[in-house]
């Protein structure tokens, strides 16, 4: 009998590879948001230490350029805050491509599996046939 033969096998493995590129881009993505969320904490850390170094004794022009700082720090918290969301806006799209581009592969997989049981069940059915012929001749020849 022949050697079983995917017919679909170079779909199969285009899929395979549009998935790993799709887990790739979704690594790429979650470290992109695990570093803003990064560079978030730092800056409220840089904050909250900004006010805790307004307590001491200070001149009016330290405690003018520490307000304007302070202000300035706000704005970038703010300003990480929308690239930590368009960051998320981008892990969900590539979580979303990950999840059907891993659909797709699975589909063939499991279609692969199907049609290499069907394979071995029609090779152990010609076995089975061969064997009974063996069978057959060799009590033929006995009589």
């Amino acid at each position: 009998m022949k050697r079983f033969r995917f017919r679909l096998q170079r779909i199969l493995d285009i899929r395979e590879q549009l998935r790993d590129e799709a887990r790739q881009e979704l690594g790429r993505r979650n470290a992109e948001l695990a570093h803003e969320e990064s560079v978030l904490r730092g800056l409220e850390a840089e904050l909250t230490q900004l006010n805790a170094s307004g307590s001491g004794i200070v001149t009016a022009g330290e405690y003018l350029l520490m307000g304007s700082y302070a202000v300035r720090v706000r704005k970038l918290i703010e300003q990480q805050y929308v690239r930590i969301e368009e960051a998320r806006k981008l892990v969900i799209a590539a979580q979303e491509r990950y999840i059907q581009a891993n659909k797709d592969a699975r589909a063939l997989e499991l279609l692969k599996e199907k049609k290499l049981a069907e394979y071995d069940q029609e090779a152990l059915r010609e076995e089975i046939n061969q064997l009974d012929e063996v069978a057959t001749q060799r009590a033929a020849t006995r009589k």
